[in-house]
Formats: C-alpha cells, structure tokens, sequence
C-alpha cells in the first residue's frame, strides 16, 4: 500500500471514529457546531477517505498469471494480412502533403496509402510483365496510362495518384466513409488475381484477416512462474465494505448495522490465517495413443484431492497440446473436493501429423472467503505423454537428386578421385601404387613413372533444410496448422525416400532451435531424423520471439554443409527471407531444390496479396534454375517427394 492510501485509510478511520464519539458523548460537540452537521461532516470525510483508499477495488498489487488457452492452437499470422492492415490503416491522414518530408508518419515510415501504392505497383509490375511477356519498363508505363485493365476503379489507382476527390460526407466528424484510394487498391488486387489464373476475390468486400498480424510468441504453457500464490483483492473490498457499513451504522444510529460489520471482519481474518490443500494428484487417459492423422481422440483428465483438509474452489486447465484443438468437451473444470475425493472431465482432440507431448496440468487453488488463489503445475501425471500421430511412409519410390552445381561453369555429379573407371587426373607415382594403373605409355614419352586416378563414383550428400523463422509461421487460418509443421511432414517425406535409396541424408532447420543432423544412412538415422521433425523442439508450434537474420544464417549452413552436399529447401516463401536463403546457399555452390507450402487463402482481398507475392517469388527462384515444388498441405504428402527440375 502506498504512502497515500496509507494517509486517506488512517484519516478515513480517525474521522469515523471522531463521529461515533460525537454521537455517543453529545458534549463534545456543545458550543462548537451543531450535533447533527458535525456528525455527519466527521462521518462523510471518513467514507470520502476510506473510498479514495479503495480506489484499486477491482485490482491487485501483483501481477496476473498468464494462462493459455488450450481450446485452440495459437494465433498465427496469414498471408497478406500485413496488406489488409495497411489498407484498413488509410485514411485521410496524408492527404495534403505538400513535399515528400510530409508523406512519412510520425514513426519515421510512409503514410499507409503511399505503402500500399508502393506494394500494388511493384505487384503490378512483376504480374503484367510475366503474364503479358513485357519488360518492367513497358508493364509500368501500361500502369501510369491506365490502358492495363477494364475495371475503372483499378485503372485509376495508378492513373489518378493518391489523393482523389473525397466524398462530401467524409467531412462529417462522425462519419468515416470508405475512402477511394482503399476502394481502387482492392480492385487493383482482384483484377491482378484474375490475370494470374487465380480466383479473384470479391473487391467490394473489405481486405479482411487484419486483425491476425501479430502472432502468438514465446512459450506457450507458463509453468515456469509457477507456482504462485496471488491475491485476489476481495479482501481488500471486503475490508471497505466493512468501513462503510460501521460509517453508516454510526450515522443513523444503529448499533446492530455495526455488529453485521463485524462478520466481514471475521471472513477477511479467516483469509488471512487458513490455507486449503494444495496436495493434488493429476491422472489422463487417452482412447488410442498411436491415432492417425485425422481420428478424433477422447482425452480424460481426473484429478484427486490426496491432503488431509477439503479444498473449496479448485479449477483445473489440462495441458492440451499445442498443435491439438478441443473439438467437443472442455479441457478446464472447478468444482470443490474434500479429501480423498476425486473430479473428471473429458473432451476430445483431432489428430494431426506429429508427436505431440501433453503438458503439465495447471490447477488455481483458492480459499474459502475466495481471497487468495494458488496457481501451480501438477507434475505427477500418470497416463501417457505424449499422442504419437506419425508422419507417412513413402516407399522406395525416388528420383535422382538435381545434379551439383558448382563454382564454374557446367555441371558435374558428386565423386572422389580413387578406384573407378573413369578417366579423372594423372599424377605423380608413389611407392605402392597397383602395377595395373601406372600410366606406361607417359613413362616411355618422359621416363617419368605417373599413376591414373580415376573418378570413383560416390552417391550425393543431401541436407533438408527446414524454414522455422518466424516470418514463416503462418498460416492459411489464424488457428490453422502453420507452415513450418506442414514443413516438417514434407522434409521427412523427402528425407524419408532419399534415405530408403541408400543416399545419405541431413536435416537442418533455421530458426529459433538449432537443429543439425550430419547427413548419414540407415534406419537409425531415419528415426532420429523423424524424431526431430515430429517433436515440437526443433520446430515447435509457437513462432519464436526473435527474427533471424538470413545472412547469418545462409553462412552458419554453408559452413557446416560439405562440398559436394545438395540442399533441399522447405519454406512457405511467405516472404523474401525464403528466396533469399534459396539464393544464398545455391551461389555458395549448392545445388539447391525447394519444396513450398502453401499456406495462402486468396478468397480475400489481403489472401489474395499474400497469394500473389508468393506466387512471383516462386517464379523469380525458377527463373535462377532454382527447381520449386509448390504443394497444397490438402494433397497427399507424398506428392512432395518428387522435386521438379
């Protein structure tokens, strides 16, 4: 408590208690003022002071503990909804800006309406120009003339600048019209989406998923500030209720008012001394621990009271796993038990690819008067784990790696100089080379002895690359499964055909986690390799904090890569971080294959942005001869085992 409230609480209870005198010893007040007005001004500065003191009713001095929401996955972000935001961001803010100082905001960046005009033209730009066979030059003068499209609206964008006549009702101070510059950006978004084969969205509709820009971060369950024992400030309004009722008791003159006080004054003691049990013990079943992809799963959860003192309000959160929503049921309960007693409850998950590991159970534990709560993880959870929901198996079926590409022009396959049959060098004889590869005809021209060395063929080294970064986590819903996890599905359905062909096969990811597999065969290495991508550890469900930079990373992988080691990249190439790592390993001399996610909903207007920037990068790795599989999550997986030359 402050210094203040201190003061106000001390002054609130000496003006009480000069008033009950007053009342009770009337010659006190004789000769000085009135009985009745100073009674009631002693009282009323009390209840004035005792009520500022209890400012903070509702709030606590200490900080909330952050529980999590196992109903759903975390939020992630979609595609293109950075482009909604901008558009729901324009207003008339900009307007009349008279130079370019007065086109930034206060933030030092532009204006939303000269963001999304910068966007759309290089959109624009890149679209006309691959689906019309034009140059840039051409693809933006058809831009600024307006003969690029029909559709007034979407014409004007370009043509008519930034700031074109607003209605006459945007001037009312209540009224925010639809502004013209937003209008003409979506139009500009589904006449691009109909010139590159796509759906078109609606234009009339408004650019939707803004709010899904941020996604979640960090951990996901709090068990490590636990536990902690928090107040819940009842007792603080309790104890002001108590003031004032005995202020009012005192003023109307009513002894038994200020005796019913007094029971408040007992319920907060009680608080203050008993503690409830905080002894629980925590039990899960689970209807099958080895579910396919898709089987729906009955989870449930039993909680015991093992103390010796009853617990009167208990309310449990399981530990649902991050990649499983509730379906049906509730994974959180309250219910009050005494000693002994025991509490279920049941709900339902649907499984997806992966193993998921349930965590520890959160039980709030609070009193009788309800005025302290304990907020603690139950670790002794017997039952399983974890719900093993596998990746699929591909087969034997496989193609040959893209052949490597190195440094100088041409390309070669992976070999070392030894044993073999082809031609490769010719060097210097050493004591105990095979009589059968000295070179006699060079000995009989220069009377030198020399050894051939020829190319001995060796199969290449391939690593699959996983994008974890956290512009990567998104996906085509904001509870959906987020593209690094249908990455992971994809890596091992890669890895697992380049491994059962015998090559020798390595698993990186970039990102938060530094996972790092030398590439190796066998069945051992196939297990470890999808122990990595099907745990939550090395990719895990929540985006990480920090963003990584690619440079640093591109660099980290070329340093650990072997010479002659093959890339395939897997990333949702939801931004230019995923063209840019392609880039950088594969003019490190790797060659470099990517497998992309898609993870986009061009149904809207923002879906549709975020579907058209990611098909154009597609397309500026393909014009470097950079081979990209683009696969829909809803295929099969084992679509993604074939890369595309």
């Amino acid at each position: 408590m402050t210094s203040t409230r201190r003061l106000s609480v001390g002054v609130g209870l000496l003006s009480i208690a000069v008033g009950g005198l007053l009342l009770a010893l009337p010659a006190l007040g004789s000769g000085l003022v009135p009985r009745a007005v100073a009674t009631l001004l002693t009282v009323g500065v009390g209840t004035v002071a005792v009520v500022i003191a209890g400012r903070r009713l509702f709030e606590s001095d200490e900080p909330a503990v952050r529980l999590p929401s196992p109903e759903s996955r975390p939020r992630y972000r979609t595609p293109g909804s950075s482009f909604a935001g901008l558009l729901d961001d324009v207003s008339t803010v900009g307007r009349r800006a008279v130079d370019e100082t007065d086109d930034w905001d206060g933030d030092g960046e532009f204006a939303p309406r000269e963001r999304v005009s910068a966007a759309l033209h290089d959109l624009a730009v890149a679209v006309l120009a691959r689906t019309e066979g034009r140059d840039a030059g051409r693809a933006a003068d058809r831009l600024a003339n307006g003969r690029w499209t029909d559709d007034e609206d979407a014409a004007a964008f370009f043509a008519e600048g930034l700031r074109p006549p607003l209605p006459r009702r945007a001037s009312l101070p209540w009224v925010r019209p639809e502004l013209p510059v937003a209008r003409r950006a979506r139009h500009v978004v589904a006449e691009l989406a109909d010139r590159a084969g796509t759906d078109a969205p609606d234009p009339t509709e408004g650019g939707g998923l803004a709010a899904t820009d941020d996604a979640e971060t960090g951990a996901y369950w709090p068990t490590a500030d636990l536990p902690r024992e928090r107040s819940t400030g009842r007792t603080r309004r309790v104890t002001v209720a108590v003031l004032l009722t005995s202020a009012v008791g005192v003023v109307a003159g009513l002894p038994g008012t200020v005796l019913t006080a007094a029971f408040g004054v007992s319920l907060a003691g009680a608080a203050r001394v008993w503690r409830p049990s905080t002894d629980l013990a925590v039990s899960r079943s689970v209807s099958t621990r080895t579910p396919a992809p898709g089987e729906t799963v009955e989870v449930t959860v039993t909680v015991r009271n093992v103390g010796d003192s009853t617990v009167p309000d208990l309310r449990l959160l399981d530990g649902v796993p991050a990649g499983l929503g509730v379906d049906s049921g509730t994974a959180r309960f309250a219910t009050a038990l005494r000693p002994g007693k025991a509490a279920s409850t049941s709900y339902t998950v649907e499984a997806v690819p992966g193993t998921h590991r349930f965590e520890p159970p959160v039980a709030v534990v609070g009193d009788v008067a309800g005025a302290r709560e304990t907020v603690q993880a139950v670790e002794s959870v017997d039952g399983p784990a974890t719900l093993d929901c596998g990746f699929e198996r591909r087969g034997r079926e496989s193609e040959a790696p893209r052949p490597q590409v190195t440094l100088a022009s041409g390309s070669r396959t992976a070999g070392v100089s030894g044993a073999g049959v082809e031609f490769d060098a010719l060097r210097e004889y050493r004591p105990g080379d095979p009589p059968g590869r000295i070179d006699w005809n060079h000995r009989a021209k220069t009377g030198d002895l020399a050894t051939v060395e020829f190319e001995e063929p060796r199969r290449p080294r391939v690593v699959v690359v996983l994008d974890a970064r956290r512009a990567a986590y998104v996906a085509e819903t904001p509870r959906g499964v987020p593209a690094p996890r249908h990455g992971a599905a994809a890596a091992f359905a890669v890895a697992d055909v380049l491994l059962e062909s015998g090559v020798p096969t390595g698993l990186a990811t970039v990102g938060a986690t530094d996972c790092w597999l030398p590439p190796k065969t066998g069945s051992a290495h196939r297990d470890a390799v999808r122990d990595r991508l099907a745990g939550d550890r090395a990719v895990p469900w929540t985006a990480p904090s920090d963003e990584t930079v690619v440079a640093d990373a591109a660099a980290d992988l070329a340093a650990r890569l072997s010479a002659d080691a093959q890339v395939v990249l897997v990333t949702p190439l939801c931004d230019d971080g995923g063209v840019s790592l392609a880039r950088r390993l594969d003019a490190a001399g790797h060659s470099v294959s990517v497998v992309s996610p898609d993870c986009t909903d061009p149904s809207t207007v923002g879906g549709a942005y975020g579907h058209l920037t990611r098909r154009e990068r597609l397309a500026t790795l393909r014009r470097r001869g950079v081979p990209v599989r683009d696969w829909d999550p809803t295929t099969p997986i084992s679509e993604v085992a074939h890369v595309e030359r």
